[in-house]
């Protein structure tokens, strides 16, 4: 069972994974993440601007990202902090938010769309975590991660009419969100995973 959790910055992705993994002791997660993708390449590049908005850093993650997804089977038991999913809809807000300011362009969109498509068939469900009321109420979220969120919830839209340009016709994972607190996603995850995480 190949699982990513995904989702805007700061909605509690690292916490569930703990959690998670604590749960399912059987699971493992990767020891790096597309985090150390950036850090690495900011060392490289000392003089760089940290800003995650060139068509470099995001073709970085995406390839980091592919290149780890496809080293798990069906019968591994494993879990993603995040998935190609969410470097496409990272990407879309780029180009919607910093046209002109960046280097990314359709044109990206255009040549990554079939790869992250591809890709998905490495993961077999993908758990959204959406930022609710009660989650406003308990931490504050910058007005990017609010847009974020409103492009994650159109992509479990499209998913759910069958309409997604990221999802493959076949094989594709599920797409579940999951909300509430830490105990409460994982009870909502537990109704799509036995104990043995299958």
């Amino acid at each position: 069972m190949r699982i990513a959790i995904s989702g805007t910055s700061n909605i509690g992705k690292q916490n569930l994974i703990k959690k998670l993994l604590e749960t399912f002791p059987n699971f493992t997660t990767p020891e790096t993440t597309y985090k150390h993708v950036i850090e690495a390449i900011y060392q490289k590049n000392l003089k760089e601007k940290r800003d995650t908005s060139s068509t470099d850093i995001q073709w970085n993650i995406l390839n980091y990202m592919i290149d780890t997804m496809q080293k798990y089977d069906r019968d591994d038991k494993v879990v993603f902090d995040g998935c190609t999913l969410d470097n496409i809809i990272y990407s879309l807000y780029i180009l919607e938010k910093s046209e002109g300011a960046t280097d990314l362009d359709a044109s990206f969109i255009d040549k990554c769309v079939p790869l992250i498509r591809e890709s998905m068939k490495y993961v077999d469900i993908v758990f959204m975590l959406p930022i609710t009321k009660a989650d406003k109420t308990d931490r504050k979220f910058a007005p990017e991660d609010e847009e974020l969120n409103n492009l994650y919830s159109a992509l479990h839209q499209q998913y759910l009419k069958g309409e997604s340009p990221f999802l493959p016709k076949d094989d594709q994972p599920a797409i579940i969100e999951v909300f509430g607190n830490d105990a409460q996603r994982l009870q909502m995850i537990k109704l799509y995973i036995d104990e043995q995480g299958d």
